[in-house]
Order: C-alpha cells, then sequence, then structure tokens
C-alpha cells in the first residue's frame, strides 16, 4: 500500500512536495470513515483507499504522475536497459538557476501487512547522487532498520541486505544504476519484494495509452475475465453486447432493431474504428481497475475524467471507497478537472490534493484538509470560486476579437 510519494527539483515541482495517503484525525460527517480508510498491522497506521488531484491545466497534476511514472521505471529497469554512461531521460526544475544544476528527489513510503519501507534516491540525467532504503516492522514501538545508504560509489549496507552488500563490494553497481535495482536483479529477497510492489502499481497517463490497450486486448483471451470485461461495459449503458477478437482485431457486438423495436441480428464493428474515444478508454480501463479491486493493487491515473461521462468516473470511484467491492484495500490516485466529485460526498477533506503554481512557475501540492472548513461546506462552490486556489486566472478573451480596439 502507498502511505506517501515525495518528489522535487523534478520538472514543475522546484521544492519537495508530499501526497499523502495516511488517514489525518478528521472527523467527516457526510464521508463514513470505516468504507474509505483501513488499519495496516499493529502499530495504527491508517490509509486511505482513494485520492484525488485538482489544479489549473499547467499547475503541475500531470508531472507529480509523471514522477510516479519515473520512479517506477528507473527502479525497475536503471540495471537492466541503461549503458554505462547513458543519460538518463530526467529534467530537473529548469526555471530557477541553482536548481537547473541540481538533481532531482524522489521518496516513496510504501507497505504491506508485515513491513513498511521507505525508499528514495536523488539523481540527475548522469548519474546517481545518493540512495537510501529503510525497514521497519508493522508493529507498535518498531524501530525503523537502515538497509542500505549511497552517497554516489560510497555504500553503507547492512548486513541483512547481504545481496546488495555483495554486488557494492565487487564494484558491481554503476554511476547511473540504482543498488535496489541492481540487487532484484541477482534476487535479493527484499529488493524482488519491493519490485513486485512497484510491477502491481499501475500508471495509466497519456504517453501509456497503447500499452494498456494493449494490456486490455491480451485479457480478452482469458474465457473469465472477458466475460467480466463485457459486464463492466454493459454496466456502463455503452450499448455492447459484447466485445471480443476475431482475426486478432477487437470487434464490438451491437443488437439491430426493425421499424417495430423488433430484434433483428447481431451486428459487429471493429472497435477502435467505430466506438468513441470515450467507450475506448472505458474498456481499457476494465481489465486494470478488476485487477486492482481483485487483488488489491494500486492504480494511478491521469485525467481519469478525460473522455469519460461524470457519472461512471464517480461510480468507479464509489468501488475504490467500498468495503463491499474493495475488501482488499486497492488505493486509486488520479487526476481530473471533474468538479462533480467535490459535491458528490464521496471524499474526505484529506484525499482531495490540489496544485498550484507560484509566480516563478513552481508547482506547490497541498491538501483540503490545511483548510478550516465546515461540515457543511459545498467544496466544490468554494473551490470554483477560489477560496482553495489551484484555479485558472482566466484573462478577457473577448479582447481579442474586439475588432473596435484594433
Amino acid at each position: 500500500m502507498i502511505i506517501q510519494f515525495t518528489i522535487g527539483n523534478f520538472l514543475s515541482f522546484k521544492e519537495q512536495s508530499t501526497l499523502s495517503l495516511a488517514a489525518s484525525a478528521l472527523k467527516e460527517i457526510q464521508v463514513p470513515a470505516e468504507d474509505i480508510i483501513f488499519s495496516v498491522g499493529t502499530a495504527g497506521l491508517l490509509l486511505m483507499k482513494s485520492a484525488v488531484v485538482y489544479g489549473a491545466n499547467a499547475s503541475g497534476k500531470s508531472n507529480f504522475i509523471k514522477a510516479f511514472e519515473f520512479f517506477k521505471w528507473y527502479v525497475i529497469n536503471s540495471s537492466k536497459d541503461i549503458q554505462a554512461g547513458e543519460r538518463v531521460n530526467i529534467e530537473s526544475f529548469r526555471l530557477n538557476s541553482l536548481t537547473a544544476g541540481e538533481p532531482s528527489y524522489f521518496e516513496a513510503i510504501f507497505c504491506d501487512e508485515d513491513n513498511q519501507y521507505r525508499y528514495g534516491f536523488e539523481a540527475d540525467n548522469s548519474s546517481v547522487h545518493s540512495e537510501w532504503l529503510y525497514q521497519k516492522a508493522n508493529k507498535k514501538r518498531a524501530k525503523e532498520v537502515e538497509l542500505f545508504y549511497r552517497e554516489k560509489d560510497s555504500f553503507d549496507i547492512h548486513t541483512k541486505f547481504a545481496v546488495g552488500k555483495e554486488l557494492a563490494g565487487k564494484r558491481m553497481v554503476r554511476a547511473n544504476a540504482l543498488l535496489l535495482s541492481v540487487a532484484a536483479q541477482f534476487n535479493d529477497p527484499t529488493a524482488v519484494e519491493i519490485m513486485k510492489w512497484l510491477n502491481d502499481t499501475t500508471i495509466i497517463s497519456g504517453s501509456n495509452d497503447e500499452k494498456i490497450w494493449n494490456t486490455a486486448t491480451i485479457q480478452l483471451d482469458d474465457i473469465t475475465m472477458k466475460q467480466r470485461i463485457v459486464e463492466f461495459s454493459r454496466y456502463a449503458d455503452l450499448g455492447i453486447e459484447n466485445i471480443e477478437k476475431i482475426d486478432n482485431t477487437i470487434v464490438s457486438t451491437h443488437t439491430q432493431y426493425d421499424d417495430e423495436g423488433n430484434e433483428v441480428k447481431a451486428v459487429t464493428f471493429p472497435f477502435r474504428k467505430n466506438e468513441s474515444e470515450g467507450t475506448i478508454k472505458y474498456f481499457s480501463l476494465a481489465y486494470p481497475i478488476i485487477d486492482a479491486l481483485d487483488n488489491g493493487k494500486r492504480l494511478i491515473i491521469d485525467e481519469f475524467d478525460s473522455k469519460m461521462h461524470p457519472l461512471l468516473t464517480c461510480r468507479i470511484i464509489t468501488l475504490f471507497n467500498s468495503k463491499e467491492t474493495n475488501p482488499k484495500n486497492a488505493q486509486l490516485i488520479f487526476t481530473t478537472h471533474d468538479t462533480n466529485l467535490l459535491s458528490a460526498n464521496i471524499f474526505r477533506r484529506d484525499q482531495i490534493w490540489f496544485t498550484q503554481k507560484d509566480r516563478y512557475g513552481a508547482t506547490e501540492l497541498y491538501s483540503l484538509a490545511e483548510y478550516k472548513v465546515r461540515n457543511d461546506a459545498s467544496f466544490e462552490k468554494d473551490y470554483l470560486s477560489g477560496k482553495y486556489g489551484a484555479i485558472p486566472i482566466v484573462g478577457d478573451l473577448t479582447r481579442l476579437f474586439n475588432t473596435q480596439e484594433k
């Protein structure tokens, strides 16, 4: 499970910014805590099943998702997909003369039922400047143990991280590779466990639409999963009776009627050619959503509401925020512009986050929990009125078309 994720000096984020799924002590009347909050271990750790990020266009919402996406990719692939001396595609905050030449910062705190991990690194496009991994048991009074700490090519490694200690001793960790990534290649148990956690965290953004589509089409080969995806589509009232793969092409089946409204026959269409962009997105999301809920995984989506009806996005969020449909405590993090969700009584204040840029182009990330808000307050109305910031300051567009001033 995700506890929190922190980034700094990456893309539009200059200062370190943290999104946390740890539940606060808020008392929310409209939203039942027992559905949204779950406990982990015996240490009293309480986590939330979902979080949403709002903000104006170009405020940094997508950059936060990109940061998590890069973190996952670099940890999994730096040992195998990057050659010695090869530059890494990582970009610091370039609108400040000092930070432009400094490394970017990433840290994730996450857990399973037994252990909690704190792992992070600082890196630029040529090398890893520092890297660290800490572990503690999910028990009361448990102490955090440093498994390793790295400063460039200098390593301080605990005996519990034996594989990593041997790799560092043999100088088998390149300057642009992460020790955790290399250790996983050599089957270190802790590193392998963390890799599994990352692989079970699905990130969906505009850059991997094709990958998500391909994953969805592969799942149609599984008869049971295919039926669940079809049912998921029917649930959305898309008018689709069936989805199947014919000659390696995805087709959708609709019912043809005569003028009296009688069913005549089934008609098939090439899915990507004939279905709407919203239907294609909904189909692509079906498997990641089902998989996350079935197995207690993490799902992170950029612009979740894009191309889809607000009622659909609301119902999907409700699936995650329910004990009945999400008994394994899957987690959903997403960005959106859909303010209807703020008035649907589905989020606590500590689940709602905002991004806003300052006058120097740097993104700030903050939670609605930082504001004193009445229990009966309309989050949507207050947000759109600018009470929480994170909205665009729109100029007078009519001046562009006022020919009398020209």
